[in-house]
């Protein structure tokens, strides 16, 4: 079996078409895969098959339905949990409602019609969503996903048994598999791309690196880097070596952002990559990128017409959407 690195890109949904890619080159048992390179839904394709899915049990998870019979997928764009009084008092909606002062209405009767429809936008669901959007960076909760996929790691067996690893560090990760496996994510307070492995993130949960790949902006809510996850290990060519840096409550979100495709790390001879992402131990590194200019044969056609989401409906999102795509011609 000749082993191969690979990397896969960032698509968002459309990254289900790897595993019928995986299918094509594994099928014969000619190819097997050496480090796993992955962003967004690449991100999640590289710890399924890290952890020992294989294409045919990933298209059985693309398969899956909940108990109303919807596709799992729909449910990881899941409603924002509750927000607590006190988010509510301090959240910028409130604080904006507070400076937007009404004409012959006392402060103190002011205070408490701000606090009222406050309250009221939080408890609706739509405006729940809204407060999401403000205060957490996305329209939706991912909570859902991480569910879901510390339930496919948990399943996966060896030995007859369950892997059980669905809780795993990254650390943990990779001593029970001994893949080399890197996920990309974007720190947008430090303004820079994550590389999140066993090297550099020890302490993160294997679900959660994943989770922050996958966190496209204004759809889901923003992650915010927790202090048990440890440091965050960056290279010094100074003293040659990974150092760690505490970024506790840092933003971090869809590794797209910054890289999409991150091959050129496989393809780089040299030390501080190796450091970071591993050495290469195979001389084939193989992408795989969604073209979305090939004709796809027996492709059904797209909906003339259908019932589209409240949050893709907004004009803010829309904007976004043109301008995030204006870059990608």
């Amino acid at each position: 079996m000749q082993p191969i690195d690979l990397v896969f890109e960032g698509g968002g949904a459309k990254g289900m078409v790897f595993v019928g890619a995986l299918e094509e080159l594994f099928g014969e048992g000619k190819y097997g895969f050496g480090r796993l390179l992955g962003t967004s839904a690449g991100a999640i394709t590289a710890v399924s098959l890290a952890a020992g899915l294989t294409p045919e049990m990933m298209l059985a998870s693309l398969a899956e339905k909940d108990e109303t019979g919807k596709s799992v997928f729909e449910g990881f764009l899941g409603a924002p949990a509750p927000f607590d009084a006190d988010a509510i008092h301090r959240s910028a909606i409130r604080k904006l409602l507070g400076e937007l002062n009404m004409p012959f209405v006392p402060d103190f009767a002011e205070e408490k019609i701000d606090d009222w429809i406050a309250r009221r936008l939080a408890g609706s669901e739509r405006g729940r969503h809204l407060f999401s959007f403000v205060e957490r960076g996305g329209w939706f909760s991912a909570d859902p996903f991480v569910v879901w996929m510390e339930r496919k790691l948990n399943e996966v067996e060896k030995d007859g048994q369950p892997r059980q690893l669905g809780g795993s560090t990254l650390e943990a990760f990779f001593a029970a598999t001994g893949v080399e496996m890197t996920l990309v994510a974007a720190d947008t307070t430090w303004s820079r791309m994550l590389l999140l492995n066993h090297r550099t993130a020890p302490d993160l949960p294997v679900v959660w690196a994943a989770r922050m790949s996958m966190s496209v902006p204004l759809l889901w809510q923003e992650v915010e880097w927790q202090a048990d996850w440890g440091a965050y290990h960056t290279w010094n060519p100074t003293a040659e070596r990974l150092e760690p840096n505490d970024i506790t409550d840092h933003v971090v979100v869809d590794g797209g952002l910054l890289s999409n495709f991150p091959i050129s790390l496989f393809m780089a001879d040299r030390e501080d990559v190796a450091a970071v992402v591993g050495p290469p131990q195979h001389k084939n590194v193989l992408g795989l990128l969604i073209d979305e200019a090939l004709p796809v044969p027996n492709c059904p056609p797209k909906p003339a017409s259908g019932k589209s989401s409240s949050f893709t409906n907004l004009r803010t999102f829309q904007r976004l959407h043109r301008l995030v795509h204006s870059g990608n011609v």
